[in-house]
């Protein structure tokens, strides 16, 4: 399948992009997403419940529509990575990343020869279960895969500096909780330290010809991290949205009707 990576040509070309998680194991609700305008939807299958074969469904679920999938792994396994991006995702995001050495290995293992060290079968979705034609299938792989990792607690933030120069990492998002707690302000994300903490990091990320993304918990946050150049924002996730908007709703009527 030669199909572009839309999500990785806005992010190469600098654009900002905004989505939300699914932690939800249903193809249908990301089909709901993908009416929505939202760029991309993280299939995250570290707090999620389903299995790959959910996955792949997801990933087919999205690519009926115009939403970009990316497949949150839940650890950084070399066969984790592979089943996941042999669901025909294009994009993976991998958690708890805290040393160059890991980021490097990562990137390895999602790219093919000469690039990386991926296992490969011919007879895929990617790769229309044939082996015909296989070489360009590749080298249409190692440019369209987006390989995105999570830096996370202060062990990762310190090695931020020494992260952003390894080749081929395409995201590098930040846990904006653990940038709270490694400067001592545990939760307190508006606090104007933690503000310069996250400029800071976005802006060395950036300078590395990396994208910089992270979390919003409301629509002034999305707003600030625009502000701040982030160009990959997630706001919320499916199960949240869902619990918020009738929370929301429904005092609304309960307080009326009192």
């Amino acid at each position: 399948m030669n199909r572009e990576n839309k999500l990785k040509k806005a992010l190469n070309s600098n654009k900002t992009v905004i989505g939300t998680w699914s932690s939800l194991s249903s193809p249908n609700v990301i089909n709901v997403l993908g009416t929505t305008k939202l760029d991309f939807v993280v299939i995250d299958m570290e707090h999620g419940s389903m299995s790959f074969e959910t996955v792949e469904n997801m990933v087919r679920s999205a690519e009926a529509t115009d939403i970009s999938p990316i497949v949150r792994v839940w650890d950084d396994n070399e066969q984790t990575l592979l089943r996941a991006l042999e669901t025909g995702a294009r994009s993976i995001m991998v958690p708890h990343v805290s040393t160059a050495k890991n980021a490097e290995r990562i990137a390895r293992c999602c790219k093919y020869y000469p690039n990386g060290n991926r296992g490969l079968s011919p007879y895929t979705r990617l790769h229309d279960f044939t082996h015909e034609n296989i070489s360009d299938s590749l080298i249409n792989e190692n440019n369209e895969t987006l390989v995105g990792i999570l830096v996370e607690g202060r062990e990762g933030l310190s090695n931020l500096e020494e992260i952003v120069k390894v080749k081929g990492i395409d995201l590098i998002y930040l846990g904006l909780f653990d940038i709270c707690q490694s400067i001592g302000l545990p939760g307190q994300l508006d606090h104007p330290k933690v503000l310069r903490e996250i400029e800071r990091c976005c802006e060395l990320i950036q300078s590395n010809g990396i994208a910089a993304g992270s979390m919003s918990i409301n629509i002034e946050y999305i707003y600030m991290l625009k502000e701040l150049k982030y160009q990959f924002i997630a706001y919320l996730n499916d199960a949240a949205s869902i619990k918020f908007h009738f929370d929301e709703v429904l005092s609304n009527i309960i307080s009326e009707s009192e």
